[in-house]
């Protein structure tokens, strides 16, 4: 039997982004999703395991560090190895502005599978996000800041080393200072 945890939420806060579930699944072997056509985006990032995710004509076979981008209105098929299932974690979102979003942390149709290497970052906001199933507007706020670090968090790992390294006092150097 599946091990899982899903918070699914009704009603937004926020229009350009928002959460519309998450959770964890720890799949037994084989175990499948689809075929299937999604109403909004869902990101899955695989903490353990193997596994197969196919969309837009091509397959893809992932493990653990990668994840996939599943579009809405798109259909998608995904499957645990038989030898070796997979664990992940998966967010649900949708919003007038999610795919812009997406696209600028690198993730669309023509680049749905990524490689992240943020995997106990990653796993720990979505069961930060599992914990905050009240619906307050505190709690909004707090998933909202969730799921933009998410984004954060795909992003930054596209972005060159040096990018993220960068420090000020690499430029500014003591003689130049006023």
């Amino acid at each position: 039997m599946e091990d899982s945890y899903v918070l699914q939420l009704t009603g937004k806060k926020f229009s350009d982004i928002y959460l519309c579930y998450c959770g964890y699944a720890d799949c037994e072997p084989g175990h499948s999703f689809g075929p299937s056509v999604r109403p909004n985006y869902l990101i899955h990032y695989i903490l353990k395991g193997k596994g197969t995710y196919r969309t837009g004509g091509k397959e893809y076979r992932l493990e653990a560090g990668y994840g996939f981008l599943i579009e809405p209105r798109i259909q998608t098929f995904y499957q645990a190895d038989l030898a070796e299932p997979w664990s992940y974690i998966w967010i649900g979102f949708d919003g007038s502005n999610a795919g812009k979003y997406l696209d600028d942390a690198g993730l669309n149709r023509h680049h749905p599978v990524f490689k992240c290497g943020y995997k106990e970052e990653l796993k720990r906001i979505v069961f930060d996000m599992l914990k905050n199933n009240i619906s307050t507007t505190t709690h909004r706020f707090l998933l909202q800041s969730l799921i933009l670090s998410i984004l954060l968090h795909y992003r930054t790992e596209k972005t060159p080393t040096y990018f993220r390294q960068w420090n000020l006092s690499k430029i500014i150097t003591p003689s130049q200072s006023m």
